[in-house]
């Protein structure tokens, strides 16, 4: 974990030559308006990064793995770069070491870290273009900013590659927009409006390719409306509304090609109903309803095709209760309770077909422990502990089984920080922060691996900042 006392030396108008092939990570555009503070941030928020050097007129953030050497900085009248040079414990970051072979003038370079106990080797000759490396160092890596600042929205993959982001709010209100980032170019752009502005909605990837956006609160009343999102012409159109005003519920694609909505807070008070829509007439019908009313719970689709319903509150107070709903008889059932009552948590379905809940906030306070549901004996056993206790944040499945937890609320404020969950030995380890401090935000996995975090609201106040993991 990165001290949060740190010292950094700055050398304005200058330049970094490093001698190290090893050393140069890349480059970082920094997001609209930004100064050097974002660049020190960057890098103090990166294992690797001991030297960087902010370009302003560029808005650039390059960064340097090596121990900052007082020799290799140029002064130069003409750049408005800055130099960094930052004082942490070598410790705490990897240090990039160089042998020089006189004979064959190669440079070869080790970085080496202990993130996770995994070691990171790149290799680099000047005699060769070869470069070959293993295991990348975790890190984040600063995207495009979005248009409009916003939390509480959602976000969806779609087939095309493309994450649809919609809704939420901002500074100025209920958001009634929605936007497109491209993973190709790292960019966002504006897309057609929903018909109304809403917060505390779901959205469904349906078969079809179709975003189904469901529900939610405009304000000053909850919604029953629904509304489709069409990659092809960047266009909603609204669709049948559900029996009933439903927020803060949860929303489940079935293998059946249906989607199922339980659970939330409608005019009347704490739901305990359910509801499928239909794609081929887009029309809405009631299914069997749930043992238990419940509000900010979680919902996870088994490999069993079943969905299991966990935690949440209503008016009796928080809920360790679960239930399982089958899609082909439309009834819920009761299954094993959790260890911890819990809200505002998380749930991730795992490889080996456990699901992973994780944090929230119950009758105690804040969250730290973790729980997994195994659906082949009902059962919930509790895993290893997270290192922070954390509500609003995020949780996804990495390619490699993993489980990235990010961000959120703690007893100490809003959370910079992430941890990953090795389902293998049942524990956590930090890994890299975040740029910025975020809350309410969304995360989304990518077809090339990487998790695209979106927005939120942090210290700062609500944010435009994405970045990817």
């Amino acid at each position: 974990m990165i001290n949060s006392l740190v010292t950094v030396e700055l050398y304005r108008k200058s330049i970094y030559q490093s001698n190290i092939s090893c050393s140069f990570v890349g480059n970082n555009s920094l997001p609209n308006h930004s100064s050097i503070n974002t660049c020190i941030r960057t890098c103090v928020n990166a294992y690797y990064c001991q030297t960087a050097i902010y370009f302003k007129k560029e808005n650039i953030c390059s960064m340097f793995a090596d121990v900052c050497n007082e020799d290799s900085i140029k002064s130069s009248e003409n750049t408005s770069a800055t130099v960094i040079c930052y004082k942490n414990d070598p410790q705490l970051i990897p240090t990039c070491s160089s042998t020089v072979d006189q004979e064959t003038t190669s440079i070869s370079s080790v970085v080496t870290s202990s993130i996770q106990g995994v070691t990171s080797t790149t290799t680099t000759s000047t005699t060769t273009s070869t470069t070959s490396s293993t295991t990348a160092i975790p890190q984040w890596t600063i995207t495009g900013d979005m248009s409009v600042a916003r939390d509480t929205h959602t976000a969806s993959t779609l087939a095309n590659g493309l994450v649809l982001v919609a809704g939420g709010v901002g500074s100025g209100g209920f958001l009634i927009s929605a936007e497109l980032y491209n993973t190709s170019t790292g960019t966002w752009t504006i897309t057609g409006n929903m018909s109304t502005a809403r917060i505390y909605h779901t959205a469904s990837t349906l078969a079809n390719g179709l975003v189904l956006v469901a529900g939610g609160y405009t304000g000053s009343s909850y919604l029953a409306s629904a509304e489709l999102y069409n990659p092809v012409t960047g266009t909603w159109t609204t669709v049948g509304s559900m029996s009933g005003t439903r927020s803060s519920h949860t929303a489940s694609t079935l293998a059946n090609g249906l989607a199922l909505v339980a659970g939330g807070v409608g005019s009347g008070g704490f739901l305990i109903s359910a509801e499928l829509y239909n794609t081929s007439t887009g029309t809405w019908t009631t299914t069997g309803n749930m043992s238990t009313a419940r509000i900010y719970h979680t919902a996870s689709t088994l490999a069993n095709g079943l969905v299991l319903v966990a935690g949440g509150r209503n008016s009796v107070g928080y809920l360790n209760i679960a239930e399982l709903y089958n899609p082909s008889s439309g009834t819920w059932t009761i299954t094993g309770s959790m260890s911890v009552a819990r809200i505002y948590h998380t749930a991730s379905t795992l490889s080996n077909g456990l699901v992973l809940v994780a944090g929230g906030v119950g009758s105690g306070g804040f969250l730290i422990s973790a729980e997994l549901y195994n659906p082949s004996t009902d059962t919930w056993t509790t895993t290893g502990n997270m290192s922070t206790a954390r509500i609003y944040h995020t949780a996804s499945t990495l390619s490699n089984g993993l489980v990235l937890v990010a961000g959120g609320v703690g007893s100490g404020g809003f959370l910079i920080s992430a941890e990953l969950y090795n389902p293998s030995t049942g524990t956590w380890t930090t890994t890299a922060n975040m740029s910025v401090d975020r809350a309410y935000h969304t995360a989304s996995a990518l077809a090339n691996g990487k998790i695209l975090v979106v927005a939120g609201f942090g210290s700062t106040g609500f944010l435009v900042d994405t970045e990817l993991y």
